[in-house]
């Protein structure tokens, strides 16, 4: 037994012998509904909750076709209908402003059953899948907003139970009869619940700079101590390697009373910084150096270089999202977090990468400069 629905079309024509002659034809196939003017098809229009298809008469007294079609289309509850204009052959008719009010297509008269059927059934079909897509759509924002909301829910309470362990490994770290080798796992416990709770806080605010939400605090930064804090933490990574680390500022080697101030914010600058660095000796050939050349004018722009290439499978996609290549524990987040981040400030990111010179990943942040009180210019 076929249980699935008959489609609803609307004839609309003011003389009942073109009524008659439509109907018969597709009356096998659909529900048929026939009125004789724009008027009363709008009408009808509004009230059929299931109608498909409009067939419509384009000269017709009082309210014409394409202005019965204009009336349909200004209004939400009828917009979406297809609507396919009827016309004499011998009628003199602007057919792009049929398709510039909304109409689908033309039938022409004295009609052709085939043709008549067959673009019904064609625009029937188109208008069915549009519906499909347009669900389906609906039902991918609402489960991504789902997703969202659960792990903004995860997120928070991830911060209470570790929040809960590093207070407990403090308050046993005053007991008087503890070894030092107890004393240090509990410290080693301390850092690491503390490095997961930073990490929550990162993803926390990740989601807010995508959306916008994100609060920029901006402070006075010396900008180096920032760079080489980065260089020692992954110093273990670039030792496995055999890969130095090196910060150049305004071209020349840092020298340990080096200090370049400038107004930005520490947390996403670091971020900036850890995560581009961070690729960088991951995608440098063994035994080469990672360069990150600082310059500062009136903008802070820095140069992060190795002697790797990007892969062509990824280099049109390299800063997106989850974009990643032969790294089988690789997250495809650092470079888009690094990209996220510097937007936030106000930067961009941008790159190059050849056979010959390697990759360059180019952080450009325009803030004010606060100017050194060390020998160091960093303008001019």
């Amino acid at each position: 037994m076929n249980l699935a629905r008959k489609e609803t079309i609307l004839i609309v024509d003011d003389v009942p012998a073109n009524l008659e002659i439509l109907s018969s034809i597709l009356a096998p196939e659909y529900v048929i509904m026939a009125v004789k003017s724009g008027r009363k098809a709008f009408e009808i229009a509004q009230t059929t909750p299931n109608l498909d298809l409009i067939l419509l008469d384009v000269v017709m007294p009082d309210l014409s076709g394409f202005d019965t079609c204009n009336l349909l289309k200004s209004d939400p509850i009828t917009m979406n209908i297809p609507v396919i204009f009827v016309t004499s052959q011998t009628e003199v008719i602007d057919e792009a402003c049929g398709f510039a009010v909304g109409g689908v297509d033309y039938i022409t008269k004295p009609v052709s059953p085939a043709i008549v059927r067959a673009r019904v059934k064609t625009h029937l079909a188109l208008s069915s899948a549009t519906r499909e897509l347009i669900s389906q759509n609906q039902h991918l924002q609402e489960n991504v907003h789902l997703l969202e909301q659960i792990e903004q829910i995860a997120r928070h309470d991830l911060k209470s139970p570790l929040t809960i362990f590093m207070g407990a490994s403090d308050f046993m770290g005053h007991e008087k009869n503890l070894t030092p080798s107890q004393l240090n796992f509990l410290k080693i416990l301390d850092s690491s619940a503390l490095k997961m709770l930073n990490m929550i806080d990162r993803s926390l605010d990740l989601f807010k700079m995508e959306r916008g939400q994100y609060k920029v605090k901006l402070l006075p930064v010396d900008v180096i101590p920032v760079v080489s804090q980065v260089c020692k933490e992954l110093e273990s990574r670039a030792r496995a390697k055999s890969i130095e680390c090196m910060v150049i500022l305004n071209g020349k080697v840092l020298e340990a009373d080096d200090s370049c101030m400038f107004e930005s914010e520490p947390i996403l600058l670091a971020n900036i910084v850890a995560n581009l660095v961070k690729n960088a000796i991951e995608a440098s050939p063994e035994g080469e150096k990672v360069v990150v050349s600082l310059t500062v004018k009136d903008s802070l722009m820095i140069e992060i270089s190795n002697k790797g290439v990007i892969p062509t499978e990824i280099k049109a996609r390299f800063l997106e999202r989850y974009v990643t290549h032969g790294k089988s524990k690789g997250t495809g987040l650092g470079g888009y977090s690094a990209r996220l981040a510097a937007r936030t400030l106000g930067g961009d990111i941008g790159f190059v990468s050849d056979q010959e010179a390697g990759t360059v990943i180019t952080v450009t942040i325009p803030h004010q400069v606060i100017l050194p009180k060390t020998k160091v210019e960093c303008v001019g």
